[in-house]
């Protein structure tokens, strides 16, 4: 393997701090031009050694759009994360993604709207665009911002594809979610149908279904009440 110097990126909010052993490879565009060691990722992941952090740039201002190469975290060494800056941050993948089963990306979570994902405008958290089909048998593990707290009936198009979405046994052992607040919990599903037509990963903030009994108590108790 390669001896990879570490390289931060000025503008780069980082979501989860590399060990000491870690290197971070950064990759963005223009690469070394524009100083980034690579311009793709997968040669990002060629480089990397076992426990490295691939950190991508990713659009999230106003700014030319920039899409990487289909690329596969699973060719990877084990343990290889991969995050983008400026998050939260759009990253677009010009052809299939496979997260590995020893690998995972890092989405973060500042607010819910993400309706310039398509276009050049910020959005208020990770989304990955994939042009082909997305293999999951890794981890997408998500982390909301330090002001961010997320209610009931927030939604978050995590990664949307123009093909298919395929995963590894149970889809929500794919995800490590935040903690919410007491009486909510996450939904993951995938539907047809989001930003790029095809299939896409959504995760939902719902009532936890002791709160939804409890609410179910609730009503049946006031409808007694009014009957008597």
């Amino acid at each position: 393997m390669k001896n990879i110097t570490a390289i931060f990126s000025a503008s780069a909010t980082l979501l989860v701090a590399a060990p000491a052993w870690c290197a971070m490879v950064t990759v963005g565009p223009g690469g070394t031009a524009n100083g980034y060691q690579y311009g793709q990722i997968s040669d990002a992941i060629a480089a990397a050694a076992a426990g490295d952090t691939i950190h991508a740039a990713g659009r999230s201002v106003y700014g030319d759009t920039f899409r990487y190469d289909a690329f596969d975290l699973e060719s990877g060494p084990d343990g290889l994360d991969l995050i983008w800056g400026n998050s939260p941050g759009v990253i677009e993948v010009g052809g299939n993604l496979k997260v590995g089963a020893n690998s995972r990306m890092v989405f973060g979570l500042t607010g819910t709207d993400n309706s310039r994902a398509l276009t050049t405008g910020r959005v208020d958290y990770d989304t990955v665009l994939v042009y082909g089909n997305l293999t999951l048998n890794g981890l997408f593990a998500v982390s909301l911002g330090s002001t961010f707290v997320p209610s009931v009936g927030n939604r978050f198009e995590l990664a949307s594809t123009s093909g298919t979405i395929t995963w590894s046994g149970t889809l929500g052992l794919h995800l490590t979610l935040p903690t919410l607040t007491a009486g909510q919990s996450w939904s993951t599903t995938v539907e047809s149908g989001g930003l790029l037509g095809g299939q896409s990963l959504f995760i939902t903030v719902v009532p936890a279904p002791g709160a939804m009994a409890l609410l179910g108590a609730a009503s049946m108790i006031g409808t007694g009440r009014r009957r008597r």
